[in-house]
C-alpha cells in the first residue's frame, strides 16, 4: 500500500489508495500541498549526498499531467526528497482544477511506477480573500503598463510586499506556540511575508538544519521548521527562506558542492509551499566566502531550473560599510546581478543606522531606473531594534519614501522578533542593541504599527498603477510622489509643511478629493475637495507654529 498525505493549512488528511491494482482518487484544492511517501528499497549510507550527486539529477521524479479542467494538457515534473530511513517524499500543489494524473520514475523499484490520481477544486473568491496564499505563489507581474515593477499572485491580484524579518527563528528551543503568536499577529496588522532562515548553516549549529559536516539533515528539526512555514501559509503568509548564511572562506569551510547540494534539497522539500528563494544571506557577490561571483550566479540559475513553479528568486546582498561588503560595496542587487535572466527582483540592504535610512529613496531610484524593470525591495533596513532606537518616524520614511520612489513594497524588523529572542530560547547579548525583557510587547513597537497601517492602507487602493513622479510636488523637502498623473496622487510629507501639487495633466473642471493620513496616529484626519489643471497649493491639518512638534502625513488625491 502508499501512503498519500494532503496538507491545507495546519490540516493534514491522510488518504489510502491501493497501490498496483486500482488507485482511489484524492481530492484537493487548488495550490495545497498533496504528498506521496514511497519506500525505498536500494540502501545507501547516506542517500542526502548518494542520491542527489552535485553533478547528476534527484533520485525520484514525479510526473503530474492535468486531464481535464484548466489543468488539461498542464505537465509539472516534480523531484521527490529523502525523509530519513528509507521513506521518501514527493510534494506537489496542483495549479489549476481539474483531474490530474501521476507516475514515478526511479531507478530503485521501490519508489518506480507508483501511479494515482487526484481531483483538484478551486477556492471562492471568499476563501482566496481569507487567506491569499490560495491564489499561488508570487510571482512578477509581467503585463500591462507597469509590467515588471511589482509582484502579483499567480492569479493575478497584485501583491503589495510587507516583510517582517524572522532570521533565527530556526532554533531548535523555540516552541510551535512562540511562532503561532508571531504569525497570527503579523498577519493580523497585514504583513504577508516573513524572511526565514531555512538554512545549512545559520547562526550557528543551534539554527541549522544540516550537521557540522553539512552532509546530511535534521529531520527533526526540519519537519518542526515545516510545521512554521505551513502555519504562515494558513494565515495568508509566504515564507522568504534562504539557504546559506555567508561567512568568509566557504569555500574551505563548506565546499561549493554541498551549498549547490541543499540549495536543490531546499527545493525539492519546500518547493510546494507558498515560499520565495534566496540565495543567501548577507553576501558582497565578489569573494566573500571565497566562492566568486559566478559561483552565485551559477547556483541562482540551478535553483530557477529545479523550480518546476517558477517561483521568484532574489539575493540578500551586504551593503557598504559592512565588513562583508568593504571589497564590493553594493547597495542592491541591482548593481551587480540585474542583468541574469534568474533573478526576478532586487533586494536592497540598506543596513542600520539614520545616515543609511537616508539612502533608502536614492537606492529605490537607482534600482528602479534599469532596464529591464524589475521589482525593487528593501528587506533589511533600519531595525527598530528597541523602542526609539530607530524613532517610528524613521521607519515610516524608509517605508514611505521607498513605495513613492517606486518600490513594491518595503520589509520591517524590530524588538524580538528579528533576533528570535524568546523565552525557552532568549538570544545572547552582543553589540545590537535589543529590547531583553519579555516584559515588554515588541510586536507592537510603534514602527510595526505604522508598517500595519501602510499595509492595511495599499490594500485600499489600487497602487500598482501608480508610478515615481516627484516633480509634482514643489516647494516641499519632500519630494515623494507616486502617481497616475491627472487621476490619483500619493504624497508622503516627511515634515508636514504646505505643498504645491502640479495637477495641469487633469482638466480645470475635474475634482479631486484630498485625504489627510496622521501617520503618528494612523488615522485619516481630514478630507478636502480641489480643482484640476492647474498647480495647486495644499496645507496638513496641523502645522508649525500652530503645533510645535512637526508631523509626517500621508496626502492621497483621487479624481472624483
Amino acid at each position: 500500500m502508499k501512503e498519500f498525505t494532503v496538507f491545507s493549512g495546519m490540516a493534514s488528511i491522510m488518504v489510502i489508495a491501493l497501490a498496483c491494482v486500482c488507485f482511489g482518487q484524492v481530492k484537493v484544492k487548488e495550490w495545497d500541498v498533496f504528498e506521496i511517501e514511497m519506500t525505498a528499497q536500494d540502501e545507501t549510507s547516506n542517500p542526502y549526498v548518494n542520491r542527489l550527486p552535485d553533478d547528476g539529477p534527484g533520485y525520484v521524479k514525479v510526473v503530474f499531467r492535468g486531464e481535464t479542467g484548466k489543468a488539461k494538457g498542464k505537465i509539472l515534473t516534480v523531484t521527490g526528497f529523502w525523509d530519513g530511513g528509507d521513506t521518501w517524499k514527493v510534494r506537489f500543489a496542483p495549479p489549476a482544477g481539474g483531474e490530474w494524473s501521476y507516475v514515478s520514475h526511479s531507478k530503485d523499484a521501490g519508489l518506480n511506477a507508483t501511479k494515482g490520481k487526484l481531483l483538484c477544486t478551486e477556492w471562492s473568491e471568499t476563501e482566496k480573500n481569507a487567506n491569499p496564499t490560495r491564489r499561488g505563489p508570487v510571482r512578477v507581474c509581467k503585463t500591462g503598463g507597469r509590467a515588471g515593477r511589482y509582484f502579483q499572485y499567480a492569479d493575478g491580484t497584485p501583491f503589495p510586499w510587507l516583510g517582517d524579518t524572522w532570521w533565527n527563528w530556526t532554533k531548535r528551543r523555540i516552541k510551535f506556540e512562540s511562532f503561532k503568536k508571531l504569525a497570527d499577529d503579523r498577519a493580523a496588522k497585514g504583513f504577508n511575508v516573513g524572511q526565514l532562515f531555512f538554512a545549512g548553516r545559520g547562526w550557528g549549529g543551534d539554527s541549522s538544519l544540516l550537521n557540522g559536516s553539512f552532509d546530511r539533515p535534521d529531520f527533526d528539526h526540519l519537519h518542526h521548521i515545516e510545521s512554521y512555514i505551513r502555519y504562515a501559509n494558513s494565515v495568508g503568509i509566504t515564507v522568504w527562506v534562504h539557504g546559506w548564511w555567508n561567512s568568509p572562506h566557504m569555500d574551505k569551510t563548506i565546499g561549493a558542492d554541498k551549498i549547490r547540494r541543499w540549495c536543490r534539497y531546499m527545493v525539492h522539500r519546500l518547493g510546494a509551499y507558498n515560499v520565495t528563494w534566496v540565495l543567501s544571506g548577507e553576501y558582497n557577490m565578489n569573494n566573500y566566502g571565497n566562492l566568486g561571483l559566478d559561483f552565485w550566479k551559477q547556483l541562482g540559475a540551478l535553483i530557477d531550473a529545479e523550480d518546476p513553479y517558477d517561483r521568484i528568486i532574489g539575493a540578500h546582498p551586504t551593503p557598504p560599510g559592512w565588513g562583508g561588503g568593504a571589497e564590493a560595496p553594493q547597495w542592491s542587487t541591482a548593481e551587480v546581478l540585474h542583468d541574469e535572466d534568474w533573478l526576478d527582483y532586487n533586494q536592497s540592504q540598506t543596513g542600520h543606522g539614520k545616515w543609511r535610512n537616508e539612502m533608502i529613496p536614492r537606492i529605490v531610484t537607482d534600482a528602479y531606473n534599469r532596464k529591464p524593470p524589475k521589482p525593487i525591495v528593501v528587506t533589511e533596513p533600519w531595525y527598530e531594534f528597541t523602542r526609539g532606537s530607530a524613532s517610528a518616524e524613521d521607519i515610516r520614511f524608509g517605508a514611505w519614501s521607498a513605495i513613492c520612489s517606486g518600490a513594491a513594497g518595503h520589509s520591517y524588523a524590530g524588538g524580538h522578533v528579528w533576533k528570535a529572542h524568546v523565552p525557552e530560547a532568549p538570544a545572547g547579548k552582543d553589540n545590537w542593541p535589543m529590547e531583553l525583557s519579555f516584559e515588554v510587547n515588541t510586536l507592537d513597537y510603534p514602527g510595526a504599527v505604522s508598517l500595519g497601517f501602510m499595509a492595511q492602507f495599499l490594500r485600499s487602493i489600487e497602487w500598482w498603477r501608480l508610478s515615481p513622479h516627484p516633480e509634482l510636488v514643489l516647494e516641499n523637502p519632500s519630494p515623494f510622489c507616486a502617481a497616475r498623473p491627472g487621476k490619483e496622487y500619493l504624497i508622503y510629507l516627511r515634515w508636514g509643511g504646505a505643498l504645491k501639487v502640479d495637477l495641469k495633466d487633469a482638466a480645470e473642471a475635474d475634482t479631486f478629493e484630498c485625504k489627510w493620513f496622521d501617520l503618528t496616529k494612523s488615522t485619516l484626519r481630514k478630507t478636502t475637495t480641489i480643482k484640476g489643471g492647474a498647480t495647486r497649493t495644499l496645507h496638513p491639518p496641523e502645522d508649525y507654529p500652530t503645533k510645535l512638534q512637526y508631523k509626517d502625513w500621508l496626502l492621497h488625491i483621487k479624481k472624483k
